[in-house]
């Protein structure tokens, strides 16, 4: 069975200063948006969105309550303070349970791959997230890539090797596109190498000879 998320807020006003008041409270401020609710802001305890973002990321359904009434939300969007890294803002989406909805799932790299443990090879990945729609009732908390299948250097795993859900409508990518693969230790140093600039041609130049001459 899937793990149940909650959070509980307070309404606000909204304004400039309200959202500064809100931060020095030890609060999130936010705004509520989506099916069947009319744009409404909102307050949470800072420390509660911190546990809550941790354990349900940005792909999994809350009970968000407000006043003792509870929709089922996602988390749409956070800010953060570019320096702090604190977070500033938060946008929540109610969602339709028996309509799909798209959202981006986190792809989670698990097991041991042979060809890195005793070839030397280095996994290099290209996505670490896929945009699937699909019932909310249906989002993955992550999506789980199992690398022990990559046995050789070379080796590579694609969408389609994930054996997706029939449920689940893959979004911007199409099946073969490669989420990672095993490199060469050798192939690694040479990416990694800097570029040397060509070498100049120290000859003088033959028209300079005849000019000096």
């Amino acid at each position: 069975m899937a793990e149940t998320y909650s959070l509980a807020a307070e309404k606000r006003e909204t304004s400039k200063k309200s959202a500064r008041d809100t931060r020095a409270q030890g609060r999130v401020p936010g705004v509520l948006y989506g099916h069947g609710v009319d744009s409404q802001p909102f307050s949470v305890d800072y420390s509660d969105f911190l546990r809550l973002i941790r354990r349900a990321g940005q792909s999994s359904l809350v009970d968000f309550d407000m006043g003792g009434k509870k929709i089922k939300v996602l988390i749409h969007k956070y800010d953060q303070d570019p320096v702090k890294d604190t977070f500033t803002h938060i946008d929540l989406m109610a969602v339709n349970l028996k309509e799909k909805t798209m959202v981006h799932v986190p792809l989670e790299f698990i097991g041991e791959s042979e060809a890195v443990k005793s070839l030397g090879g280095v996994l290099n990945t290209s996505h670490d997230s896929l945009d699937i729609r699909c019932l909310p009732s249906e989002i993955p908390h992550e999506i789980k890539v199992d690398i022990s299948a990559m046995k050789e250097i070379g080796d590579s795993i694609t969408i389609a090797d994930l054996k997706l859900p029939e449920a689940f409508e893959l979004m911007h990518l199409e099946d073969d596109v490669q989420l990672c693969s095993i490199m060469g230790r050798a192939a690694e140093e040479d990416l990694d190498a800097p570029i040397e600039a060509p070498e100049a041609d120290l000859k003088p130049d033959a028209d300079e000879d005849k000019e000096e001459a």
